[in-house]
């Protein structure tokens, strides 16, 4: 379950800020092509790679030219080429690189992987060039920069490089750049091991009792007659939320948290030293404290009393949750004191769903076949933010079942970009649910814009052979969340793909955490529900109790979150020598109702803290905050208002990172962030109302 988060009672004032001076409004400029650019995906191995290597030379020479240069150092002399140099390099080898996670063909994309590292370690040695840096900084002096996208891009350039370690002696430069290096190959290698995993577990007829039919059809049999169960994301709901057979349960949980296991375990280890290392080279006590320096919450310090405050606040309900699945479990099997095993949480969870709210998540999912959830999904987002889309007939995709779409603006018609949907899984593919921005808005030397391209890559299950393919609505909100992603990477007009392409790491999933509130209103789930057998909506009364049940466990699961924010923050202030499977399994036992049982090792498939969110997994904590507050502008206005949807799209989609965080909040609310709406969800669940927060501003 995604983002079951919540707040402690002293979260206000943990979460103040300097209001920042008022920006200046961001460039908007839309592209008048009416086709994405030219994307190949039909590379070899061997294109991939001189491909990879000539873009990289292209773009040294680039580098080269400019800071040989004679004349003033101006931004247009300096930050705008060495901007465009680098957005040449991501357009061009942009399918080289995503090859990795999409490819069917290994040496495809173990070519695709030594790209990124080969990218990687030229962009660190780049970045870390005093002669480069220097002129950008004269650049920066000399108040060239005229708009607010200027300065902006100047600014980050100028951070990027004395955080590349630019500043530093030569002998210092010369180690952060090959420490970088040895660490980007580390966590691409993480990234391969788990794309490549082939975990499954077989079990007899018996032992498939009580999962849903249209899942066992998609499985293979062995000559025994045995079922193979493919272990990873498109499968862990199905099966734990339906196996009855304790044993079959526990055999699926116990694979599902060692994949990666050994490699990924010494991995993750190593990158922890390195980047410690890296750290002190840079000035700072731990890896952490350099992280979150160019983050909105600044200190690990201030991240651990957020994520303390979180926890004292939501254990006791968490261990009120697991009381209430333990009695579940004691009766279902009739006896007068049973133990809760981890394995047992998603399966007593989903058993409380179906006798005391009637939610049954198999017979919801009949609800959402994929293609009309894609089409909802659509006709929602055109209508809240001005948009149409339309399915090329004649797609430029990778694989067979690959869908290409166009947007365009509905008010002007005006083509703005294309995205890709990849949504079911295959072996080598990218294991979880996420949405690429593959080419970031740019404008480009002529005036013209270069129209952004996107894509969500995902695993949902697969149908069986003659029967659609269907989801539950955990799916359902995944897929919402993502396409809030990918329409965030769409309707950006920042100027420059440095500024186009996201925002601040621990703001990033605000937008997208704030509309998974769209799958849980009455209207939005009509519009997304068709029975597969009827074509009917999701009839009132199991909404309602869909409704009823949606903070079910909701502590419990949320202080899974802190404790894997606490994992990530105790790895990366705790020195150079982390014993990960120690550190993850007391974190558990001290922050959450269910410690870790001996024999598995999570930390060899935590992917994201080698995968950009290390020293930030808090920030799907942190940004959840924003996305209840930004939500009550809706909640007001109607969630499929056009008015406060066009508001939206301007003041936080189309700024990206031109703007800082609060400045977008405080322009489309009004005022500053007020964390009170975020405290509304638990006193829904039934916790006690916290005392009155102090303001934000």
């Amino acid at each position: 379950m995604i983002d079951r988060v919540c707040a402690g009672a002293t979260l206000a004032s943990l979460l103040t800020f300097s209001t920042p001076a008022a920006a200046a409004g961001p460039d908007q400029p839309f592209p008048t092509a009416g086709s994405p650019p030219a994307l190949h995906f039909d590379l070899t191995a061997t294109q991939v790679k001189a491909n990879c290597a000539a873009a990289i030379a292209q773009t040294k020479e680039k580098v080269n030219a400019l800071v040989a240069a004679g004349g003033p150092r101006t931004f247009g002399t300096v930050v705008l080429p060495l901007e465009d140099a680098f957005a040449d390099l991501n357009d061009e080898t942009v399918v080289e690189t995503l090859l990795s996670q999409i490819a069917t063909d290994s040496g495809v994309r173990d070519a695709s992987f030594a790209c990124q590292n080969d990218e990687s370690a030229f962009q660190n040695a780049i970045t870390a060039r005093p002669d480069l840096f220097h002129a950008v900084a004269a650049a920066s002096a000399g108040g060239t920069a005229r708009t607010t996208a200027d300065r902006k891009l100047t600014q980050m350039w100028l951070v990027l490089m004395k955080r590349s370690g630019a500043a530093l002696s030569p002998a210092d430069r010369k180690q952060f750049v090959a420490l970088s290096d040895k660490l980007n190959a580390m966590e691409s290698q993480f990234a391969e091991n788990l794309g490549n995993d082939k975990t499954t577990i077989t079990l007899t007829a018996a032992q498939i009792s009580g999962l849903p039919e249209d899942f066992v059809a998609t499985l293979k049999k062995t000559d025994s007659g045995e079922y193979v169960v493919p272990v990873g994301e498109s499968t862990i709901e199905p099966f734990g939320q339906n196996a009855s057979d304790p044993a079959a349960r526990k055999a699926f949980y116990f694979a599902y948290l060692n994949r990666g296991y050994p490699a990924n375990e010494k991995l993750l280890g190593d990158a922890i030293a390195v980047r410690d290392q890296l750290a002190h080279l840079m000035g700072y006590d731990t890896w952490a404290a350099y992280v979150l320096a160019d983050r909105m919450a600044q200190t690990p310090q201030r991240v651990d009393s957020f994520l303390s405050a979180l926890d004292a606040k939501l254990l006791p309900r968490a261990q009120v949750d697991v009381a209430t699945l333990t009695a579940l479990k004691s009766k279902d099997l009739g006896v007068a004191s049973a133990t809760l095993d981890p394995w047992d949480v998603i399966y007593y969870d989903e058993m409380l769903n179906k006798t005391r709210y009637a939610v049954d998540d198999h017979a919801i999912a009949q609800y959402f076949p994929v293609e009309h959830v894609e089409h909802a999904v659509f006709d929602i987002y055109s209508k809240l933010l001005g948009v149409t889309f339309a399915k090329r007939d004649v797609a430029n995709v990778w694989y067979s079942d690959v869908t290409e779409w166009t947007v365009t603006d509905a008010a002007t018609g005006r083509y703005i970009g294309d995205f890709y949907l990849d949504l079911f899984p295959r072996d080598g593919k990218f294991s979880h649910f996420a949405q690429f921005p593959l080419l970031p808005t740019r404008r480009l030397a002529d005036g013209r814009v270069r129209a952004p391209v996107s894509a969500i890559i995902g695993n949902w299950p697969r149908p069986a052979a003659g029967r659609p393919a269907v989801l539950s609505h955990d799916d359902v909100q995944t897929f919402f969340h993502e396409f809030g992603h990918n329409m965030a990477a769409l309707l950006a007009t920042a100027p420059y793909e440095t500024l186009s392409e996201g925002f601040r790491q621990d703001f990033i999933e605000a937008p997208s955490q704030m509309l998974e509130n769209w799958v849980w209103d009455p209207a939005i789930l009509k519009q997304l529900s068709s029975n597969v057998t009827t074509g009917q909506p999701l009839p009132d009364d199991l909404i309602a109790h869909m409704r009823a049940a949606r903070y079910v466990d909701n502590a419990f699961f949320t202080t899974r979150q802190i404790a894997l924010a606490t994992v990530d923050m105790k790895y990366h202030t705790s020195g150079p020598h982390v014993d990960t499977a120690a550190v993850y399994a007391e974190v558990f036992k001290d922050e959450s109702p269910l410690p870790v049982p001996p024999g598995i090792h999570p930390e060899a498939s935590f992917g994201h803290l080698m995968g950009g969110y290390d020293a930030g997994y808090y920030g799907y904590l942190w940004s959840k905050v924003y996305a209840q507050d930004m939500f009550t502008a809706f909640a007001r206005g109607g969630l499929e208002s056009p008015v406060v949807g066009a508001r939206y799209r301007q003041d936080i989609l189309q700024p990206a990172r031109e703007i800082e965080p609060d400045a977008e909040v405080n322009a489309f609310l009004g005022r500053a962030m007020d964390p009170s709406a975020f405290y509304k969800e638990f006193d829904e669940e039934g916790n006690p109302a916290p005392a009155p927060a102090p303001s934000s501003s």
